[in-house]
């Protein structure tokens, strides 16, 4: 007879996957996709409310998985464009605010102290929001349908709280940047990546954004999370970045930007 005394214990069908927990990346995945589904048909106020959820589903996704923060950001704008279409047609107002009562888009980074990304990342992201800055102070001072200074000032703001974060090394912003193109097309313009036009206003802010998203998905962005309490903190902290890039790419949208996927995705892959 065989000894079974250094054999381990038989695996019990099913056990490992009942005890299996997912993590807060899968969950808020199943959400998002499983609403952003019941956004696209049926009743109209299933369709809005639905829009809502996977617009917050989708934060959570960009924020909580490193592979799917363009997804993430992207979907959740076009979710919270959707929601507001819908409302109009449902006489709401859709308010793209959370159940937290965060709203889900963001102009600055006020109130944030830290980013878990590396140094290099940042000022990537610094120079973004300092380009877009200088590019809506600009058309502003033009007069440039749907440009602000507020929006400049915001875009500025942003890239100096960035630049806070990367330690005010090894700054890339510039105090001036290449504007003939824009002088020659305040009002339309032909954005470069998808040969689509649009608002010159949408086209800077949607620029942004995808010039982000690209930051984030750039091999030197290596720092991560290594135990529980580090990933919330990871968590909560990218959730305010990620709100700040939705705002771009949900501004780009209201300025008339294409909000379908052959436009906002010609430039950023979905991870």
């Amino acid at each position: 007879m065989t000894s079974a005394t250094a054999c381990s214990s038989p695996r019990i069908a099913g056990r490992a996957e009942s005890e299996y927990q997912a993590s807060d990346c899968e969950l808020a995945y199943r959400s998002a996709t499983h609403n952003n589904s019941r956004a696209q048909s049926g009743p109209i106020i299933v369709r809005y409310l639905s829009a809502s959820q996977s617009a917050q589903d989708w934060q959570t996704v960009a924020a909580a998985c490193p592979q799917r923060v363009s997804e993430g950001v992207i979907r959740s704008a076009q979710a919270q464009w959707l929601a507001k279409n819908l409302a109009d047609n449902i006489s709401q107002t859709y308010t793209a605010s959370a159940t937290d009562g965060n709203a889900l888009r963001r102009q600055r980074l006020d109130g944030l102290t830290a980013l878990p990304l590396s140094k290099a990342t940042i000022r990537k992201l610094a120079l973004a929001e300092d380009r877009a800055g200088s590019a809506l102070q600009l058309l502003a001072a033009k007069g440039a349908a749907g440009a602000t200074l507020t929006a400049s000032d915001n875009h500025h703001a942003a890239g100096s709280q960035l630049m806070s974060f990367a330690g005010n090394t090894g700054d890339l912003r510039q105090k001036e940047y290449d504007i003939s193109n824009l002088l020659a097309n305040t009002n339309t313009a032909t954005d470069q990546s998808t040969g689509l036009q649009s608002s010159t206003v949408s086209i800077v802010e949607i620029d942004c954004a995808l010039e982000e998203l690209a930051a984030l998905a750039s091999p030197d962005n290596t720092v991560s999370a290594t135990d529980d309490a580090a990933t919330s903190t990871r968590t909560e902290q990218m959730l305010v970045l990620v709100r700040l890039i939705t705002g771009h790419c949900y501004e780009a949208f209201a300025q008339g930007y294409p909000s379908a996927d052959f436009a906002v995705f010609a430039d950023s892959s979905q991870q």
